[in-house]
């Protein structure tokens, strides 16, 4: 892309160079450019400064980089160099570009631009997201009730996110904490739309050609991923399946592409739940291929058991195990219907919080009023006693001066 400040130049004696402060702080994990595998590509008109890679998948490489025109920090991910003569993996690689720049909702980080560097591989630029992962979030919890409250806040605005994509015939396919970012300040977002797909197109010929063009070395690791909390089976795969293990429906971990709708993402986010409860996802194994068969067999009866044990109202207890559901149907239809669920309990909760704090102030002012009467009674009966006395001493001075 054209650097407009170069072009500028030629008829400004001083092109504003504007800078804000630096919104990062200690607290968050700010992806940090790392030493790239390969050589990292250059843009012949200078307007992108790329300082490192921060993720690297089957398709592609996400680098820092920087708009010098606009003078931000951003993310450009690039398509590897091993496929540029793939048609495949090029046409997938652009509609995930394309499906990131139509997807314009605050929980979804926006793709600014499509363009190819100097050795013409395509690119495109999105938001750089200063933040934690959820995942990173649920680690660091000391107890498994910690800060419940926020973390269905946030799974709240996931749900609302995933219902606007969904509203758009767009599923994610691979939704799990460690691609949950939330913000410093309180911004949530669902990130890593690599393996989303649109459902109005109905052909999977392109998935297929993806998974043979890249075979078994698709697997995505990121800096996320690579975290050392990730245990077995939560690692995304593109390989003959595609998806991560450890939180994946049953229909998506049998490939029956056929199958796969609105519904396996409400699994997605019903996994995303259950790890917020239960502090682990559905499906646990010693390795990669235990899990997968758990999660192509529907396995879930521990996770069940695990959710029906957590401390949770029945009600929340209730809504993640039908996300969870073995059989499609018995799910919620798709991410807007489980958004009203959790929409409706979040607003009974924070009613009866609110009724518990009513009944809490009624019971305090009725202690209040209570003492006041009793303060009241005793010094009525203080003021008789005073008034007796005194009308008890009179009579007797009166008597004793009569008798005198």
């Amino acid at each position: 892309s054209r650097s407009v400040l170069n072009s500028l130049q030629k008829t400004l004696d001083s092109v504003p160079r504007v800078a804000l402060r630096d919104e990062r702080r200690e607290s968050d994990q700010s992806p940090a450019g790392q030493q790239s595998e390969e050589t990292l590509p250059t843009d012949s008109s200078g307007r992108y400064q790329v300082s490192g890679e921060i993720a690297r998948g089957g398709m592609g490489a996400v680098l820092k980089g920087r708009d010098t025109d606009l003078g931000r920090d951003l993310a450009i991910k690039v398509l590897l160099a091993d496929h540029i003569d793939r048609p495949g993996v090029i046409s997938r690689f652009i509609e995930e570009a394309q499906i990131g720049g139509q997807l314009q909702h605050p929980g979804i980080a926006p793709v600014y631009e499509l363009g190819q560097f100097q050795d013409e591989r395509p690119f495109f630029s999105m938001k750089l997201v200063q933040g934690k992962t959820l995942a990173t979030l649920l680690t660091e919890r000391k107890e498994l009730a910690d800060d419940r409250s926020k973390f269905l806040s946030i799974f709240e605005q996931i749900c609302q996110t995933m219902a606007y994509a969904h509203s758009r015939g767009v599923i994610h396919r691979d939704l799990k904490p460690a691609n949950i970012m939330v913000g410093a300040f309180g911004e949530v977002q669902v990130m890593d739309w690599g393996l989303a797909k649109v459902l109005s197109s109905g052909d999977d010929k392109d998935d297929a050609d993806v998974r043979e063009s890249l075979g078994e070395s698709g697997s995505l690791r990121t800096m996320r991923s690579e975290g050392s909390h990730a245990p077995d089976g939560s690692k995304t795969m593109m390989g003959s399946v595609m998806g991560t293990p450890a939180y994946m429906p049953p229909e998506q971990a049998r490939g029956r592409t056929d199958r796969v709708d609105e519904r396996a993402d409400v699994f997605g986010l019903g996994a995303i739940l259950c790890e917020i409860l239960t502090g682990k996802p559905p499906y646990i194994g010693q390795t990669v291929t235990e899990v997968y068969q758990q999660a192509s067999s529907g396995d879930l009866a521990a996770c069940h058991q695990r959710i029906e044990n957590s401390d949770a109202d029945g009600e929340l207890i209730e809504i993640a195990q039908r996300c969870l559901a073995k059989d499609p149907e018995q799910r919620p239809r798709d991410a807007g219907a489980l958004a009203e669920e959790i929409g409706g309990y979040v607003q009974s909760v924070q009613q009866r919080l609110h009724q518990a704090e009513l009944d809490r102030i009624e019971a305090n002012t009725k202690v209040v009023e209570e003492r006041k009467r009793r303060r009241i009674l005793m010094a009525l009966a203080a003021s008789f006693l005073v008034t007796i006395c005194g009308a008890g001493g009179s009579w007797i001075w009166i008597q004793r001066k009569d008798a005198a």
